[in-house]
């Protein structure tokens, strides 16, 4: 798939981003890069305790976790997040979803809205890839080179100049992520009411989806609204169930339930008799 280099990445950097580099660099928690996964995943608004993380690990059907790691529209504040945190779980066995909630479509009435311009909404989209590099940078990801980010578009109504705009605001997202050192850009949303299939027409289509499909069918490769054709290369996430409680280790949390066969930060694990991968 094709990436664009647009400039060296200090040059792009901005105020916040060249601030962050010039402060002492967090200790580096986990490896920078990705892996391919194949297997089960959860997301829970706040990232649990590491004491919890264990005892979801252990026995459980989980090999990775989708991490909210900032964003103006971010749900939950994050008490347990740190460089030690991801430290911690990443030596428990953990892979991750690094996930950014920023602005969302400006047809809808989320606190914090892209642009119904299409040039200012593409420089929106690469304002919030270099906050979002800061954030996983400050959480001990290195430079993130390689590293998975994913950007959660929820669902928006079906208007015309609203897609056009969340198109535009996604490549820029998808351009400065592969300014170098590349991440790997993502997005997460509705399978259908985020139009998921309207990033496979961008110039520089996002390099992985992540599809909310609540149909309990835990294959990457049956999804609404997709074309069976687009993101075919281990390109997949689905977030197959809702929110519901589940209990492991004698704990319970409130989560929604993935599958996947795409990439996954600080490395991954195959499981090829899984059900996510079913075609």
């Amino acid at each position: 798939m094709q990436v664009i280099r647009i400039s060296s990445r200090a040059a792009s950097l901005g105020a916040l981003a060249a601030a962050a580099l010039l402060t002492a660099s967090p200790a580096h928690a986990v490896p920078e890069g990705n892996g391919i996964m194949q297997g089960k995943g959860f997301d829970t608004c706040a990232a649990p305790s590491t004491t919890t993380m264990q005892k979801w690990w252990t026995g459980t059907p989980w090999s990775w976790i989708g991490v909210y790691v900032g964003g103006a529209v971010r749900g939950c504040s994050q008490p347990n997040l740190t460089s030690t945190w991801f430290n911690t779980t990443y030596a428990q066995g953990w892979r991750y979803q690094l996930i950014w909630v920023g602005p969302q479509a400006p047809c809808t009435t989320y606190s914090s809205r892209i642009s119904y311009t299409t040039s200012t909404a593409y420089q929106q989209g690469k304002d919030e890839a270099l906050k979002a590099w800061t954030a996983v940078h400050n959480l001990g990801f290195g430079n993130a080179a390689g590293t998975p980010i994913v950007y959660d578009m929820e669902g928006y109504p079906n208007d015309a100049a609203c897609r056009a705009a969340v198109k535009s605001f996604m490549q820029g997202w998808v351009d400065q992520l592969a300014v170098a050192p590349a991440q790997v850009s993502g997005v997460y949303g509705s399978a259908c009411a985020s139009f998921l299939q309207d990033y496979a027409s961008l110039a520089r289509p996002p390099r992985y989806i992540w599809a909310a499909n609540w149909d309990g069918d835990p294959s990457v490769y049956h999804l609404s609204c997709v074309s069976s054709g687009s993101w075919t290369n281990q390109q997949r996430f689905k977030q197959y169930q809702g929110d519901h409680n589940e209990t492991w280790g004698g704990v319970t949390l409130n989560i929604d339930s993935n599958c996947a066969d795409g990439p996954t930060a600080a490395g991954g694990a195959l499981y090829p008799n899984s059900s996510c991968i079913v075609r």
